[in-house]
C-alpha cells in the first residue's frame, strides 16, 4: 500500500502525492517522460529513498520505519535504472552469488534457464566491462528474477534491450505475476505495458495525470500528448 507518497528537493516537487493499493498477482506500470517522477516513486517504494511525506507498507511493514527497510528487502527484488554489477565478478559469478545468498533451490537449472531466455549462454564468463549496455541490463534482470520475491520493482527495465529480449522480459514478468507476485515497473515505452500491466499510471511533472487500464489510458489521449507511444 502506498499512501500520499511524495518527495521534494529543495523548493522543487519531484513527486506530489501517489496512492496505490495493489493485489497479489497484479502488474502496475508507471509511464512518463524522464523527470516525471517515476524513478523517485520506485526508489521510495523500494525503501531506498526517504519520502518527504506519505508512507509505503509492504507485507504489513512500513518500509521507512526503523528496521522496516531491512525487513522488506527479503520481500522486494529491485532493479535500478542503471545496471549495478560488481566489476570483478563475471555474469555467472553474480548469479551464483545471488542464488546462494537467497537459498535458491535447483540453482543451476534456474540459472541456465535465465541465461537461455536472455541469450546470455555464451556471455556467462564475461566481466561487466566486457558486456554491452544491453547485456549488462540482462545480467542485472537475471539476478533480480533468480531470487525469491513477493514484489518485483523495475526502473526502466527495457532500456538497452533488443526487441527479442524485451519480449523475453515481458514473458518472465507475466509468469511472475501468474505466480502471485506484485510487479511494478516504470518505462517511457508505453507499448511494453500492453498485455502486462493491469493498471497504468501516467506521470507528468510529478503528478498522476491518468490512472486506469491500458485501454483507458490510450483512450485518454495523454500518452500521445506526451509523446510516449
Amino acid at each position: 500500500m502506498v499512501e500520499g507518497l511524495g518527495r521534494d528537493y529543495g523548493g522543487s516537487v519531484a513527486l506530489a502525492s501517489l496512492d496505490l493499493s495493489i493485489r497479489p498477482g497484479t502488474a502496475v506500470a508507471l509511464i512518463g517522460r524522464n523527470g516525471s517522477g517515476k524513478t523517485t516513486a520506485l526508489t521510495m517504494m523500494a525503501g531506498r529513498l526517504e519520502p518527504t511525506r506519505g508512507k509505503v507498507v509492504i507485507g504489513g511493514v512500513d518500509v521507512h520505519t526503523r528496521g522496516g527497510s531491512e525487513a522488506v528487502r527479503s520481500l522486494v527484488s529491485f532493479v535500478p535504472d542503471a545496471p549495478a554489477l560488481y566489476p570483478d565478478l563475471t555474469v555467472i559469478d553474480h548469479l551464483d552469488l545471488v542464488g546462494m545468498a537467497h537459498g535458491v533451490d535447483d540453482l543451476d537449472d534456474k540459472i541456465d534457464g535465465l541465461l537461455e531466455r536472455f541469450g546470455l549462454e555464451d556471455k556467462d564468463d564475461l566481466l561487466p566491462r566486457e558486456l554491452s549496455r544491453g547485456m549488462r541490463q540482462k545480467a542485472q534482470l537475471s539476478c533480480a528474477l533468480l531470487r525469491p520475491f513477493g514484489v518485483l520493482m523495475l526502473d526502466e527495465p527495457v532500456g538497452g534491450l533488443d526487441p527479442g529480449s524485451r519480449n523475453a522480459l515481458r514473458d518472465l514478468l507475466v509468469e511472475a505475476k501468474d505466480e502471485g507476485a506484485v510487479v511494478i515497473f516504470s518505462t517511457h515505452y508505453f507499448a511494453f505495458a500492453e498485455d502486462l500491466a493491469d493498471r497504468v499510471l501516467v506521470l507528468s511533472d510529478g503528478e498522476v495525470a491518468v490512472d486506469g487500464s491500458y485501454r483507458e489510458v490510450v483512450a485518454s489521449g495523454k500518452v500521445k500528448e506526451l509523446g510516449l507511444e
